[in-house]
């Protein structure tokens, strides 16, 4: 019994030397490291634009993140106020026919870099006012992950006809 006693002293008085010390304690018995289903998929910050009559093209660059390729599956834009309708949706860059649909996946390899786009018929005389999000479905090693990006917080950047764009900065 005393011995358990000095025991469980001897490690609070560690633990507080420690603390006190300004160094933290961690176990010895685990490591930290990275789930390899983290996300892999991620905003690379980089956003285009462009009008074609009464149709707006919106795309987001992405990075992958991991130390895998990831298949890039789907993409489903997250409109949560009207006046946009999706109409189409590509791996490629505002206004550059690719070929590769978002029905047909595309490889990003490890640190890789793509852009994904999304044409919307514009239902409103200005979609300013429209935040516009993206949810897109990948493969990362055997599992089927979902990520969701941020995209346009609203469209007062967007060059439209008949709109008033709001400078950046």
């Amino acid at each position: 019994m005393a011995l358990a006693a000095g025991l469980l002293l001897g490690f609070v008085g560690g633990y507080r030397q420690a603390t006190a010390n300004g160094r933290p304690t961690r176990p010895t018995t685990s490591a930290t490291r990275v789930s390899p289903f983290d996300t892999a998929i991620v905003d690379a910050g980089n956003r285009c634009a462009v009008q074609l009559g009464h149709t707006l093209e919106l795309g987001v660059e992405i990075v992958n993140q991991s130390n895998g390729t990831v298949a890039l599956r789907q993409i489903e834009p997250v409109l949560p106020i009207s006046g946009l309708k999706a109409v189409a949706s590509q791996w490629g860059t505002c206004g550059a026919l690719t070929g590769v649909g978002a029905g047909q996946p595309t490889a990003l390899g490890p640190g890789a870099t793509g852009w994904l786009t999304v044409t919307f018929d514009v239902m409103v005389a200005c979609p300013q006012p429209l935040p516009v999000q993206f949810r897109i479905s990948y493969m990362q090693a055997g599992r089927l992950e979902v990520t969701d990006l941020n995209g346009f917080a609203d469209l007062g950047q967007v060059p439209y006809n008949n709109c008033e764009t709001t400078p950046l900065g």
